[in-house]
């Protein structure tokens, strides 16, 4: 099939059709003997056609079921069993128009049985202009409707000649001419189905179950228009040969839609620049006319010819219009694509919300200026700081009217002196032609604007940005491209690592730092699922007598290779490429169970309430948001109690930071308390304990190392402890190392703290041990002349 390279499955020889099979060659075989005139029995011949109807219904009804049908085709199918039980009791009636009628045995049909032989038909084609592609065509273009009126006109002629103008040997045979009429009308129909086959196809339908029906509807038309063949046989019917052929014919189509049941529907018919159907409707009345010759069928023919050649030339110029519009179409759509092109062309180098240019025109402006000096070649990076926290607070409209502003500004400072383009998200470039000094100069005033309030939609917003700076020494041709970028990029991560809002111009230094970053993470990465990580606690003592009140878990980790890796190098690593998030799980599932383990052994109990195990959060851990949900499913996990818990977290990382504070306090709600870290180093912002829902503040250690020589120290250790003491806070002295300092720390009123003078940090059992001798110890009460005992344990 043209257009169709399916496979279909192999014919096989069925019950139905075993059983059409056998009706067939019986049919025949009686058709023969009469023909050879060796008998007549009509009856014989009329028994068979139920039998054949019967099988072509079940046949189709089958075919409706098949796999893979849509609704429409299964209906189609359905509509073809209906005509074959017509045409089973058409059969019956003309048996009986032919052995008990008039002038039996007859020829001459009833109105019953003509009227179930045109309902077959009609049945049949309407069922095939309910399929998708049937109402397409039927409602198709005026080309259709004139190539129908060529197969009309041809049908027609053919009928006059061959049947029409003998119309007195079908009334001697017939009764009538309608039979003639009915043969017509559905050879009309047939060719009408082969003119939609060229046309477009319908995939609903298998093409070769399709062109069966076809050929049946012919073959039935064109045997019916035999009928005076048949004159000199009065046992023989054209009814008969008719309801034979076209209930066979079905039986087959049926079978071929049931094995082509599980293949895809069929590729759409290529498109033809042309028709051959005119041509050789033409070329069929032409030939009529030089066999006519003169006379009333001539005449009859020359006036048909005529008219068909008229219909053909107006067919012709339909088509010729047709192209017409169609190179017309063509032109306009060839113009519009050169204009989408050419708008195409400007928009690929243009960033569609701020209108400043894109990536692509960084590159090509990267190209232009190729040949300047790679010292005044400079490319800077600029990060907003904490862009996410306005999308989330104030929705993705402010964020991308923020955006728009920042363009605004940035365009403003730059002016002329360089190409400002937006690589994404909030992420902006200037390429700039100009001195070392002048491009730090422009990176300064860069940073200063986004200092000033920006207005997005109606919010005013602060903004802060990580800049990154670079020049492009070393670095040329396209590879330079990238290069430059790359400095860019990593100077700006060393501008956020160290504290965000900072310029940072890129060094050779900043690779080395990232590669060791890269390795550490790696090896962190695989240490923390082989077992190379551990924890260790350190006691919080309550002072004077150094009872163990608390346990801060601390991470330890043993390379393999390298030994002992301290928190120091690891912990920064970690926070930098992401992996604080996995690494802070393991750590507060550790603690966790730690905890439990206490409580379980019944180490951890004190009059004053059992020891908690602090547990050290960053900044990074409290800005997502489902830190707390992490937190629950951990607590929940390990079966720990949230009273016996302490998270710390640094100033600096709940300072100005909504997510992070939202999470505090929310770990807060949760039953958790709370430690703020390193006091005093950070904004120390008073304001901070306000908003923060805090239950220790830990003073850092500077203020601890110094305070016995008096001072500056001294008194900010004091008033520190006065904070804590007007908020009902609980102060822990960090840091402390020598006796003097316990001492000097217990008369400005300090009753807690932590240092190596009191215990270092030591494993879990050990912790275990050191739990169970305190408890057993006597508790001494507090005078204003006794003094913190040095607890040697751990020591």
């Amino acid at each position: 099939m043209a257009g169709d390279d399916r496979v279909v499955r192999p014919f096989r020889l069925t019950t139905g059709l075993l059983v059409l099979a056998v009706a067939a060659a019986v049919l025949a075989t009686w058709l023969a003997g009469v023909l050879a005139r060796a008998w007549e029995a009509p009856l014989a011949g009329w028994a068979i056609l139920p039998v054949l109807s019967a099988v072509a219904a079940a046949e189709s009804w089958r075919a409706s079921g098949a796999r893979g049908l849509t609704i429409p085709a299964r209906n189609f199918w359905r509509y073809v069993a209906i005509s074959s039980v017509l045409l089973g009791l058409g059969a019956i009636s003309n048996a009986y128009d032919a052995l008990h009628g008039p002038g039996a045995p007859s020829q001459k049909p009833s109105p019953l049985t003509l009227g179930l032989f045109i309902a077959a038909s009609v049945i049949t084609q309407f069922g095939l202009l309910r399929l998708p592609g049937a109402r397409a065509q039927r409602g198709g273009s005026l080309q259709l409707l004139l190539d129908s009126g060529t197969v009309m006109i041809t049908v027609a002629l053919v009928a006059w000649h061959f049947s029409f103008r003998h119309a007195e040997a079908w009334a001697k045979v017939s009764g009538s001419v309608w039979p003639a009429v009915v043969a017509v009308v559905a050879g009309c129909a047939s060719i009408a189905v082969f003119v939609k086959l060229a046309s477009t196809g319908i995939g609903a339908i298998d093409r070769g179950a399709l062109r069966i029906l076809a050929v049946a509807t012919g073959v039935a038309a064109a045997a019916g228009a035999m009928a005076p063949a048949f004159a000199a046989f009065p046992a023989i019917s054209d009814g008969q040969v008719t309801s034979a052929l076209a209930t066979g014919f079905i039986a087959f189509a049926a079978d071929r839609q049931r094995r082509a049941a599980d293949l895809p529907p069929p590729p759409p018919l290529p498109a033809r620049r042309w028709s051959v159907l005119p041509y050789l409707a033409v070329a069929a009345a032409n030939g009529l006319l030089l066999v006519a010759g003169q006379g009333p069928d001539g005449r009859v023919l020359t006036a048909g010819a005529v008219l068909l050649t008229l219909v053909v030339v107006a067919r012709q110029i339909h088509a010729f219009r047709d192209n017409a519009r169609l190179l017309e179409t063509v032109d306009r759509t060839v113009a519009q694509l050169r204009e989408a092109r050419d708008q195409l062309a400007s928009q690929a180098a243009q960033d569609a919300l701020t209108g400043l240019g894109n990536r692509r025109l960084l590159a090509r402006r990267m190209e232009q200026m190729s040949g300047t000096p790679p010292h005044r070649l400079h490319l800077a990076i600029i990060d907003l700081d904490d862009f996410k926290q306005v999308n989330d607070r104030l929705g993705h409209n402010v964020g991308d009217e923020l955006l728009r502003a920042v363009a605004v500004r940035l365009t403003g400072v730059v002016g002329t002196a360089g190409t400002v383009v937006r690589l994404g998200g909030d992420e902006f470039a200037i390429l700039a032609d100009a001195e070392p000094c002048a491009a730090d100069a422009l990176a300064a005033r860069l940073a200063d604007a986004l200092q000033q309030p920006l207005t997005a939609g109606t919010v005013e917003l602060m903004v802060r940005a990580s800049i990154g700076l670079t020049d492009a020494g070393g670095a040329a041709g396209p590879a330079g491209s990238r290069e430059l970028l790359r400095r860019a990029d990593v100077a700006m991560y060393a501008a956020k690592d160290r504290g965000k809002h900072r310029i940072a111009r890129y060094t050779p230094d900043l690779d080395a730092v990232a590669t060791e970053d890269a390795r550490i993470a790696a090896e962190l990465r695989r240490a923390i699922d082989a077992g190379e990580l551990h924890m260790v606690y350190q006691p919080i003592v309550r002072l004077p007598d150094g009872v163990i009140e608390a346990a801060e878990s601390l991470i330890r980790w043993t390379h393999p290779e390298r030994g002992f890796v301290p928190p120091s190098v690891f912990i920064p690593v970690a926070e930098r490429t992401g992996l604080i998030a996995p690494l802070g799980e393991w750590i507060l599932a550790e603690a966790c169970a730690q905890s439990v383990r206490l409580h379980d052994l019944g180490v951890d109990a004190r009059p004053e309430g059992p020891v908690r195990i602090t547990v050290n959060v960053s900044a990074r851990q409290l800005r997502d948001p489902d830190f707390p949900a992490t937190v629950r499913r951990i607590m929940g996990e390990t079966g720990a109690d949230p009273g016996r818990l302490t998270v710390e977290v640094t100033e600096t990382a709940v300072f100005d930071d909504e997510l992070a504070l939202a999470s505090v306090r929310t770990l807060r709600e949760m039953g958790l308390r709370i430690a703020l870290d390193d006091f005093g180093t950070g904004h120390s912002s008073l304001g901070l304990l306000q908003i923060c829902p805090v239950d220790v503040l830990k003073v850092d250690k500077s203020f601890v190392d110094e305070i016995g020589a008096g001072g500056s120290p001294a008194v900010i250790a004091t008033a520190l402890l006065q904070i804590a003491d007007g908020l009902h806070l609980r102060a822990v002295a960090e840091g402390v190392e020598t006796p003097e300092q316990a001492r000097q720390l217990y008369s400005l009123g300090y009753r807690h703290a932590q240092g190596y003078h009191f215990h270092r940090p030591m494993p879990a059992d050990d912790l275990v041990r050191v739990l169970a001798l305190d408890a057993q110890r006597p508790r001494r009460k507090e005078t204003a002349s006794a003094s913190p005992r040095s607890v040697s344990l751990g020591s």
